[in-house]
C-alpha cells in the first residue's frame, strides 16, 4: 500500500490519503492516525451488521464428528428456507486448520446431509490447492444467486476481504495455538447485513476459540464477546402515509439573449430629428421657353432665361 501511495503521489496531483480498515492494528500494535472507531456492536445497533444476540455457540471440542453433525443440523433448523433480497439462500462456512482436516470432515458433512434428506452437491471445498476456476468462483462470483452451493469447507480461504452476502453462519473447526486475527476475521464473515433481513447470524466456536475471539474483539474494537453476544439492532418501525397534494403549475421561464455595447452608452432622449436643407428645382414650360422654379422652404421664386428672379 505504501508503494502504491508513493507512486500515485509522484505521478498525479495526490495530496492526501484516507484508508479504511476493519482491523486497525498490526499484530498488537494499533495503527497510527486512526480518526474514527466503529465497533461491531455499534454496527449491529445501527443495522449495518446482522445481530448475533444469543447466537454465539461454544463447544468443548470442535474436532470430533459430533461438532460437524450438530452444526449442519442446527443450521438447517434455523436457516433452511431463509433467503436474502436477491433470492440467494442462506449459507454456512466451516473453517479447518489443514487440508487433511477438511478431507477428513467432508465425508461426514456429506453423510449428514444425506441423512437429513439434502443433496450433498451443495458442498464446495476451497483451499490453495483448488482449481483456478473454483478460486475465481469463490472470490469473484460467490454472490451469484443461481449457484447451488450452501456449505463451504475452507482452508486458508474466506477470511479478510471475502464478501458473501448470503452467509449467515460460520463454524471454526480449528483450535488456534496462537493469538492472531484469523478467529475474528473468520467468525465475523457472516455479519454483513442485507436489505430487508430480519434474521440473526450464528457463530459456532470452541471454548478455546471463545477466549481468543474475546481477546481479538478487545484488541481491535475495544469491546468484549459478551457485549457482542448481547447487542440487538436499535431499529424501530414507522408507518409513512403518502397523501396526494395540490401541486402548483410549473412556470417555465426562458432567458433571451440581448447584445448591448458596453463601451457606448446612448441617451435616446437627446436625439433630435431635423428637416434637411435641400433645394428642389422644378421646371415648367411657358410658351417656347423653359423657366425654373426654386423651392426653398415655403418660398417659391420664378426666374427668367437670364436667371433673374
Amino acid at each position: 500500500m505504501r508503494q502504491t501511495v508513493d507512486y500515485l503521489a509522484e505521478k498525479t496531483n495526490l495530496f492526501g490519503v484516507i484508508n479504511t480498515t476493519g482491523t486497525p492494528y498490526y499484530r498488537k500494535q494499533i495503527l497510527k492516525d486512526v480518526v474514527y472507531w466503529y465497533g461491531l456492536s455499534q454496527g449491529i445497533r445501527d443495522g449495518i451488521l446482522k445481530g448475533v444476540r444469543g447466537n454465539i455457540v461454544a463447544y468443548p471440542e470442535v474436532e470430533d464428528e459430533h461438532f460437524i453433525k450438530d452444526v449442519i443440523t442446527d443450521f438447517f433448523k434455523d436457516y433452511e428456507g431463509i433467503k436474502i433480497c436477491d433470492g440467494s439462500p442462506a449459507k454456512l462456512a466451516l473453517y479447518f486448520p489443514r487440508i487433511d482436516d477438511l478431507r477428513h470432515a467432508k465425508p461426514i458433512v456429506e453423510g449428514t446431509l444425506v441423512g437429513i434428506g439434502k443433496d450433498p452437491s451443495i458442498v464446495l471445498e476451497v483451499c490453495n490447492e483448488s482449481k483456478d476456476e473454483i478460486k475465481d468462483l469463490f472470490d469473484n462470483r460467490i454472490n451469484d444467486r443461481y449457484l447451488p452451493y450452501r456449505f463451504f469447507l475452507l482452508v486458508n480461504k474466506g477470511t479478510e476481504g471475502w464478501n458473501c452476502l448470503s452467509l449467515y453462519a460460520t463454524a471454526l473447526a480449528r483450535e488456534l495455538k496462537a493469538s492472531n486475527n484469523f478467529c475474528l476475521q473468520a467468525a465475523s464473515r457472516c455479519l454483513r447485513q442485507t436489505p430487508g433481513n430480519i434474521h440473526k447470524a450464528k457463530i459456532y466456536v470452541s471454548q478455546q476459540n471463545v477466549r481468543i475471539l474475546d481477546s481479538q474483539l478487545k484488541e481491535t474494537y475495544g469491546e468484549t464477546l459478551q457485549e457482542l453476544n448481547s447487542t440487538s439492532p436499535n431499529l424501530g418501525k414507522e408507518r409513512l402515509i403518502l397523501r396526494k397534494t395540490e401541486i402548483p403549475s410549473v412556470l417555465l421561464k426562458k432567458k433571451v439573449l440581448k447584445v448591448i455595447p458596453l463601451d457606448k452608452k446612448v441617451d435616446f432622449k437627446q436625439i433630435e430629428i431635423q428637416k434637411p436643407k435641400i433645394a428642389l428645382y422644378l421646371y415648367y414650360q411657358s410658351g417656347q421657353h423653359w423657366d425654373n422654379v426654386v423651392v426653398r422652404g415655403l418660398n417659391v421664386f420664378s426666374t427668367d432665361k437670364k436667371g433673374n428672379y
